[in-house]
């Protein structure tokens, strides 16, 4: 998958379970303000959310660093979620980068259903919830005590952070994890992943303004400059990769598997082998065979598989024996990109899948090699 041009500088600093972790050059500039910030609202005195006292400079700096790292790791553990939910789908990740908006975990392929993307799309927000009452009942433990009121405050902050995280990354426009969910929903509804991203990415151009005309209204009506400057980057930023995800649907897009796929044949789990052989074979010559009972995928029956099982045993040693079981490496959904279908073929070993719809009915059925259909379009 191709670098995105916004995050394509940075130093690598860690590979968590075997994952890249990579930091935005620009993220220390964050960091430094972030800590600036803090740092300041706590020798100031006005961290007063838990009647925080005025600390000492040397207190104030050292609380700002604790505090901007533990919110970067919080967003770590966010991305770090979205990936771990990913290679649950058996798609593994790029890297994770830390840029100076949040982060991101880039996979190296789309997901194959919409069951799949939502799962993917909801971890790193749930990780952010955990993240925030941990923080929040960690400030409202202290605040029992009677004391640490400093110690309460670092902890609540941290948790509202999360808090926030959590709730604005669920907006639903893409990229933002709910234009995730979004599009999961979508394209569940329709079929279609295109028209699925189109859409969640037309979401996250009205997000974009919104905030970017939020942005502009707290220059003008509060004079905070920082709070609405920052309000209109995010804006512009999610805008601009809004903008260019729009964009790409417009394009030439890459083959599916619904564009090669054929019509499934399928032989019964129940079925001898010499049936197979001597009435199926004959007219689907094919090294694979799907073997299905009521559109509903069993596994699959391969020509090398059979020549484990002696000639003379045919006639009662049924398909259910000696075929592959069901396994995800064995089926993708129709809007599954060709060439992730045909990585997935020379790897498992039967050189074909079968193709399962949004209900897990059978579909079609797609062998190394098979042509993409020309689309036909009505003027």
């Amino acid at each position: 998958m191709k670098r995105n041009n916004y995050f394509g500088s940075g130093i690598q600093v860690a590979r968590v379970y075997g994952i890249p972790v990579r930091i935005d050059y620009r993220w220390f500039f964050i960091f430094a303000l972030s800590v600036w910030l803090v740092a300041s609202n706590f020798a100031q005195g006005s961290a007063r959310v838990l009647r925080a006292d005025r600390v000492d400079v040397v207190a104030a700096w050292s609380i700002g660093i604790i505090v901007t790292l533990a919110l970067f790791f919080s967003v770590f553990g966010h991305e770090l979620a979205h990936a771990l939910a990913a290679r649950s789908e058996d798609i593994e990740t790029e890297e994770i980068v830390l840029h100076p908006f949040g982060g991101l975990a880039r996979l190296r392929r789309e997901p194959d259903s919409p069951r799949a993307e939502f799962r993917i799309a909801v971890a790193g927000p749930a990780a952010s919830f955990i993240f925030a009452l941990l923080g929040l009942g960690a400030a409202r433990g202290i605040v029992a005590l009677g004391e640490y009121w400093t110690a309460a405050t670092i902890f609540w902050f941290v948790g509202f952070a999360n808090l926030l995280l959590a709730v604005f990354n669920l907006l639903p426009g893409y990229p933002l994890d709910g234009g995730r969910v979004l599009r999961a929903y979508l394209w569940h509804r329709t079929g279609n992943l295109q028209e699925a991203t189109r859409q969640a990415g037309l979401g996250g151009q009205v997000i974009a303004w919104t905030l970017i005309a939020f942005g502009v209204y707290i220059v003008v009506a509060w004079n905070d400059y920082f709070m609405g400057g920052w309000s209109v980057l995010v804006g512009l930023f999610l805008r601009s990769a809004a903008v260019s995800v729009v964009k790409a649907t417009h394009g030439t897009t890459q083959p599916t598997v619904a564009d090669a796929m054929a019509a499934p044949v399928a032989v019964e789990p129940d079925a001898f082998v010499s049936y197979f052989v001597d009435d199926l074979l004959p007219l689907h010559r094919q090294t694979a065979m799907l073997v299905a009972r009521e559109k509903r995928l069993h596994g699959i029956l391969t020509l090398a598989d059979l020549q484990a099982v002696p000639r003379d045993r045919w006639h009662r040693t049924r398909v259910s024996e000696v075929m592959r079981p069901v396994d995800a490496q064995f089926f993708v959904g129709p809007s599954t990109l060709l060439a992730h279908a045909e990585v997935l073929m020379q790897q498992n070993g039967a050189g074909a899948v079968a193709v399962i719809n949004n209900v897990g009915e059978l579909i079609g059925f797609l062998q190394r090699g098979q042509r993409v259909r020309p689309r036909i379009s009505s003027q």
